[in-house]
């Protein structure tokens, strides 16, 4: 086959929604947990989850072109470990990105990118007629597979940041703006006398409680509803990951800010993010500093713009860990009062 020329390259590109909103339909027919049962025809898939056999028919041959299912000799489609990172009992699925990102609360501002790349605003309250967060509060199954979407994240990295983080002197970790609390999870993993706090909203932290008890971790992890901006609870070491790139700077501080009021003394802060490198340097962070503009007043940061927040807050930035994965781990300790 020919290497792809630039035209090739750029028609990939433009027509990447119509792969977006494919995957999106596998994961809302539930195409991985229907195959994890074996080989289905279009008709058995259609009669299962009540979609047109001729539409269905060519959705799931669309699929197998993206390499999710095969086609065998007895017409039916066959299920391949690509569509398995969608199936509901993988641990390490990624069915709730596929679920959120597509969705209307993501899907419609995105589709006003241009006008943020005008104005420098936000695009979510003139898509969806309100912020992403209020937009959540009130489609409720859309801010659970965003939540859901949010632990996968977290999974990919957590085993290898709990790894990297140095806990033996901690006996109380607080995951501000927590989620499921998957962080703490593997960090409690870890470490067997580590005690921790998952601290979000009202409607995420029950969620937390319910999944801290199935694995187990119901006698070491508690869950504290309330609000970054006002508050945070006590602890020694604080993570915020995937927190401080949804917010401008002003209130980056803020919850910094907080933190920093809130420290036991020596505690530490992590800030697990992305990191914005060179100019022309490949990655994932350029193009979700993107997502940032578009859905949210947030942003990804470079280091130094990392080591202004930091200091603002009265912070210093100890320590820079790589972790294997995209993210890294930016840890901070308060700066002493002399």
């Amino acid at each position: 086959m020919k290497n792809p020329t630039d035209t090739d390259r750029m028609m990939q590109m433009i027509t990447g929604f119509w792969v977006t909103q494919v995957v999106h339909a596998a994961a809302t027919y539930s195409l991985a947990d229907h195959f994890a049962s074996g080989p289905a025809t279009a008709a058995e898939i259609a009669h299962a989850e009540g979609t047109d056999p001729s539409a269905t028919f060519r959705f799931l041959r669309t699929c197998a072109s993206l390499g999710m299912l095969t086609y065998d000799t007895e017409s039916r489609f066959v299920g391949t470990p690509l569509l398995d990172t969608l199936r509901k009992d993988n641990p390490l699925n990624v069915r709730g990105m596929a679920m959120s990102f597509p969705a209307p609360g993501q899907w419609l501002p995105w589709g006003r990118f241009p006008d943020a790349v005008k104005t420098g605003q936000y695009q979510a309250e003139s898509a969806l007629g309100m912020g992403l967060w209020d937009y959540f509060a009130v489609h409720h199954a859309e801010g659970a597979a965003f939540s859901q979407s949010m632990t996968s994240l977290t999974s990919m990295v957590a085993a290898e940041t709990a790894r990297v983080i140095d806990t033996s002197a901690v006996k109380l970790v607080a995951d501000i703006g927590g989620a499921e609390g998957a962080m703490i999870h593997a960090m409690m993993r870890v470490n067997p006398g580590l005690h921790g706090i998952v601290f979000d909203q009202p409607n995420v932290v029950a969620n937390a409680s319910v999944v801290a008890r199935e694995l187990g971790f119901g006698d070491r992890l508690t869950t504290q509803a309330g609000d970054f901006f006002e508050s945070v609870p006590e602890a020694d070491l604080y993570l915020l990951k995937y927190i401080l790139h949804d917010w401008d700077d002003a209130r980056c501080v803020r919850i910094l800010e907080n933190c920093r009021r809130a420290m036991r003394p020596g505690a530490r802060i992590a800030v697990i993010e992305l990191l914005i490198g060179e100019i022309g340097e490949p990655g994932l962070a350029p193009v979700m500093d993107m997502n940032m503009m578009v859905l949210v007043s947030g942003r990804e940061r470079s280091l130094s713009e990392y080591e202004e927040l930091f200091s603002a807050a009265g912070l210093r930035i100890s320590s820079v860990i790589p972790t294997g994965t995209p993210m890294v781990i930016v840890e901070g300790m308060a700066i002493e009062v002399r």
